[in-house]
């Protein structure tokens, strides 16, 4: 729960997704109804798992209409 002392501020938003950071330093990401309280250092491991998934994503799809199979990355 938010205490009447933290702020947030917003660091990005899109149509999908609302990320603010708290000033008690803790990271917030909101998906529709659902809001993530992460650790700042958290952020950047994330982002990056998030990016790889999306590059795989993409590379199957390319891939799958090649005709080609990908197996799975890790």
């Amino acid at each position: 729960m938010q205490s009447s002392e933290c702020h947030r501020r917003t660091l990005a938003a899109s149509d999908f997704m609302l990320v603010e950071q708290c000033s008690c330093g803790s990271i917030h990401v909101t998906i529709g109804a659902v809001t993530l309280r992460l650790a700042k250092n958290a952020l950047p491991a994330i982002a990056a798992t998030l990016g790889d998934a999306a590059r795989n994503i993409a590379l199957r799809d390319v891939l799958s209409a090649r005709g080609d199979e990908l197996q799975v990355l890790s």
